[in-house]
């Protein structure tokens, strides 16, 4: 990471640092970025990858719908406009 790069993600998180700090992050960055670059450089196309390692049982539950409400009964006690509810004016 160049020094402008560094100095413009600061601004642009509007962070403010004295020179040790700004060093200090600075160095953290660059640590983390050459970590990342190796990351890149490793090849798993050999590899079977386990996204669940443990073997999780689905449990389904059964979906049963019901219309136990009549919408006259819904709108009953209730502001309505032809079945719109009607909110409070802001």
């Amino acid at each position: 990471m160049e020094k402008y790069e560094f100095e413009r993600l600061l601004n642009s998180a509007r962070i403010e640092l004295d020179e040790v700090e700004s060093a200090s992050i600075e160095k953290d960055i660059k640590d983390i970025l050459v970590f990342f670059d190796k990351l890149k450089n490793i090849s798993l196309d050999d590899e079977e990858l386990a996204f669940h390692p443990v073997e999780i049982p689905e449990k389904l539950r059964e979906d049963n719908t019901e219309n136990k409400n009549k919408i006259e009964d819904v709108f009953y006690n209730a502001e309505n406009y032809r079945f719109y509810f009607l909110g409070p004016k802001i």
